[in-house]
């Protein structure tokens, strides 16, 4: 059965404040889509509300399940694994109680399977198993996010700027990591980035943001090449 991510007139906020005016886009199973924007133009709030965390209306889907109006730990449920901005890991906690959290709503294969499987991607978290995860670098805390979300064995993941704080080195690295992951388990993954050269590089389709409404879809391909996009979000002139 297909696993397509379909939103259609998606309309979001905080309150009275609304932040999505109307979104609407599908995303095929197995592929990567970058979302792009200035900051305030709704891409966290776009996350936040495929996995249930604010209020929304409108219709998203994911492999023709609704996912509108569902709460958060339901979402996850349908297999939706969502990495926030600043991580959210919990910090007194050891690198290993963080990730058996992450399958806290999975049924299925062994955790101490994904345990070792999330080795794999990320062998530094081997070695700090017993460590609180207060302690890790910046970089070991995102693969620690990471990994607790693909301790979910997720069909969807969304991630929220990953590459923030980081450095370029480290990005690269976690971003190569989501391609894999991507290529190898079939996993969708929305991904919400300001550095639009290293989301378009893993991405095949992209969409631009601005003030809740989407101005701008094509191809990874298509969206490096426009110039528009060209000089607001990637600093250079086609």
């Amino acid at each position: 059965m297909s696993t397509d991510l379909v939103v259609s007139d998606l309309v979001a906020g905080y309150g009275d404040a609304q932040v999505l005016h109307g979104v609407s886009f599908t995303v095929r199973e197995g592929e990567v889509c970058a979302i792009l924007g200035p900051n305030g133009a709704g891409k966290t709030t776009l996350l936040r509300a495929l996995s249930g965390m604010v209020k929304a209306r409108g219709t998203i889907t994911l492999g023709g399940a609704a996912l509108t109006g569902r709460p958060p730990d339901a979402v996850a449920r349908l297999g939706v694994a969502h990495v926030p901005e600043g991580r959210g890991t919990f910090m007194p906690l050891t690198v290993e109680e963080n990730l058996r959290l992450g399958a806290y709503v999975r049924r299925g294969p062994s955790v101490e399977e994904d345990l070792e499987r999330v080795h794999q991607y990320f062998p530094v978290l081997k070695k700090r198993l017993k460590q609180a995860a207060g302690s890790l670098s910046g970089g070991e805390q995102q693969m620690l996010a990471l990994g607790r979300a693909l301790m979910l064995r997720p069909r969807l993941l969304l991630l929220d700027e990953p590459s923030l704080g980081l450095a370029p080195l480290v990005t690269r690295e976690l971003f190569r990591i989501v391609r894999t992951i991507n290529e190898e388990e079939r996993t969708t993954v929305v991904v919400v980035e300001q550095n639009a050269h290293l989301a378009l590089g893993i991405a095949q389709q992209a969409h631009v943001l601005e003030t809740g409404r989407i101005v701008l879809s094509g191809t990874a391909a298509q969206i490096q090449a426009d110039e528009q996009v060209a000089q607001s979000y990637l600093g250079y002139r086609v």
